[in-house]
């Protein structure tokens, strides 16, 4: 499936391609993301490693202050086509319109798998727009997906008691994974040992990499897995998501 749209691309565009396929690249898209690197990196700066694979900040956790860094802010929540997208696409609630950001710098490589490395989808569905701060190669750590598996997903949802709360969500770290855990791992949402709460799924997942300045937008109920850098590599991407 393609999933690359032109930046000039209009909101009815990309809402018809992320019925399709779930998911949407839109390279180059940032044109101030110099400013917006610059903004994070001061962040980060002042701080130490607070999680698995390097330093992240979050506003629903309040550590991030948004008021520090003006230009990301704006950039995700005063764009009137990302909210257009939003309304078209997800719902016309202003209140959850890019109702949290989140930024990580992920540096460091040698501690497992974390929670987001296993293929999964969210229990809580959210549209998701999602920038490459800094070049994301197949080294440091691209989004990977599955395009147009948020259909299979909207039909597991509709099986379960609560499909806004699913009892299962996780997927191997690729088809045909069991899923097993090793030692040490992460085991959150694992039966009977296994992450793989649905071994029977097909699905194909494949690297979203981009320069820095590209733009994903993303239904989180497609397959979906968190990039982890390898040694020496590192990344610095935020996100917003609305629901």
């Amino acid at each position: 499936m393609n999933i690359d749209l032109e930046v000039n691309s209009s909101p009815d565009k990309v809402v018809e391609r992320l019925k399709e396929t779930g998911v949407v690249r839109l390279k180059n898209f940032a044109e101030n993301c110099d400013d917006i690197k610059g903004e994070l990196t001061a962040v980060y700066d002042k701080i130490e490693p607070n999680y698995q694979f390097g330093k992240a900040i979050r506003t629903d956790h309040n550590t991030w202050d948004t008021s520090k860094t003006p230009t990301t802010n704006s950039f995700f929540r005063g764009s009137g086509w990302m909210y257009e997208i939003y309304e078209k696409y997800q719902g016309d609630n202003p209140h959850n319109f890019q109702r949290d950001l989140f930024s990580s710098h992920d540096f460091i490589s040698h501690q497992g798998i974390g929670p987001q490395g296993w293929s999964h989808f969210d229990k809580i569905q959210r549209l998701k727009f999602f920038l490459y701060v800094t070049d994301v190669n197949e080294n440091s750590g691209p989004l990977r997906c599955a395009p147009g598996s948020h259909h299979i997903v909207r039909a597991l949802r509709a099986k379960e008691a609560d499909p806004s709360s699913p009892t299962r969500w996780r997927f191997g770290r690729y088809y045909c994974d069991p899923g097993y855990l090793s030692p040490g791992d992460w085991s959150e949402g694992a039966i009977n040992g296994s992450q793989n709460h649905y071994p029977e799924i097909e699905y194909k997942m494949q690297d979203v990499t981009g320069s820095a300045g590209t733009l994903i937008v993303f239904d989180s109920n497609v397959i979906h897995s968190g990039g982890q850098v390898k040694d020496g590599e590192e990344r610095i991407v935020a996100r917003a998501h609305s629901w």
